[in-house]
């Protein structure tokens, strides 16, 4: 063989008996993967249950994959990487309020958990069965949260050095902020058998509520004013 020949063939993807590989994409087993650690978590799934749901031969995991932990960090960096594209918008580079540019990541946000339901059963899983020691949290918090956060506490000071916002804890305010908005998605299931009625979490409604709450909160000012 020479050694042309042989550099095409690195890299070759894994010949299996009455399958073409052609036919079967990095993204049907990251599809297939996201569906199993849904259901099952990082530590209940494995490399052949994977597998079994894409229709793929074992070894075709292990042409795209280096092993269970690279598959389901693909899996999380799929969903990840569409929040983050919340930031190419145009408005955070410009002189916008912090107030407008906290609205358009509310907005972005909230169509995030929309569109992602497997990643919040996969993630609860995740804290339930290892907590904060676990690898996979520290390696989501400093690759995708940390920079979330970061940025969101610089618009938040930013909006107290110029008058916009009242002077608090803008990491406090941060963590708020995300709370509200991912336990409404918790709780809308559990609604109509607490309140009745199933609450109104479209992303008009859930984003605009939001925003007021942080922003404004319930307070009546002029009770605000008798107290002080």
């Amino acid at each position: 063989m020479t050694g042309t020949t042989a550099k095409k063939a690195v890299g070759r993807r894994p010949r299996v008996k009455g399958i073409d590989p052609a036919t079967n994409t990095r993204e049907d087993v990251l599809s297939a993967a996201r569906r199993i650690f849904a259901l099952k978590g990082y530590s209940g799934t494995s490399v052949r249950e994977v597998a079994d749901a894409a229709r793929v031969n074992k070894a075709m995991i292990y042409y795209y994959f280096d092993d269970k932990r690279d598959l389901y960090r693909a899996v999380l960096s799929g969903s990840f990487d569409t929040l983050q594209r919340v930031w190419d918008n145009s408005v955070f580079k410009s002189d916008a309020s912090s107030r407008e540019k906290i609205e358009t990541y509310i907005e972005g946000f909230v169509r995030f958990q929309h569109r992602n339901e497997d990643l919040r059963r996969i993630l609860t899983m995740e804290y339930s069965t290892t907590g904060a020691k676990s690898e996979n949290i520290k390696w989501i918090a400093r690759r995708y949260f940390a920079k979330n956060h970061a940025s969101l506490v610089k618009i938040l000071k930013q909006g107290m050095r110029a008058g916009e916002l009242r002077k608090t804890d803008p990491l406090m305010a941060v963590v708020v902020l995300i709370g509200m908005i991912i336990h409404s998605f918790i709780f809308e299931p559990m609604s109509p058998h607490v309140q009745g009625k199933k609450i109104n979490i479209t992303v008009s409604k859930l984003s605009a509520f939001v925003a007021g709450m942080f922003f404004d909160g319930i307070g009546a000012p002029e009770y605000a004013r008798k107290r002080a």
